[in-house]
């Protein structure tokens, strides 16, 4: 099992590390060879945060729970509150040149 929690910045080695403790050492040295952007990349770390942010923000926005009792209306309920989320996105979004 990996652990994808970054630490932070001056993360110290572990000296008699435990199992998650040495996953937590492992990481930090990547970081300290590859540096911490890369080390996201690499690791999985980054599409992990997103979905995670948009799961958080899915459930401050839409709420925590669903509305409809039977499963296709919890379907078309997910449908929609995702359009609704995409549009305020794309509402948002910069244009970049």
């Amino acid at each position: 099992m990996r652990v994808l929690i970054p630490p932070g910045r001056d993360a110290q080695l572990a000296p008699r590390p435990s199992a998650a403790q040495k996953e937590r050492n492992r990481n930090v040295r990547s970081i300290r060879e590859l540096g911490r952007r890369e080390w996201h990349n690499r690791s999985g770390y980054s599409p992990r945060s997103l979905v995670k942010n948009t799961v958080f923000r899915y459930k401050a926005i839409i709420g925590r729970s669903m509305r409809s009792r039977a499963l296709e209306g919890q379907r078309a309920e997910v449908r929609l509150a995702c359009r609704i989320l995409n549009t305020m996105t794309s509402l948002g979004m910069p244009d970049s040149y």
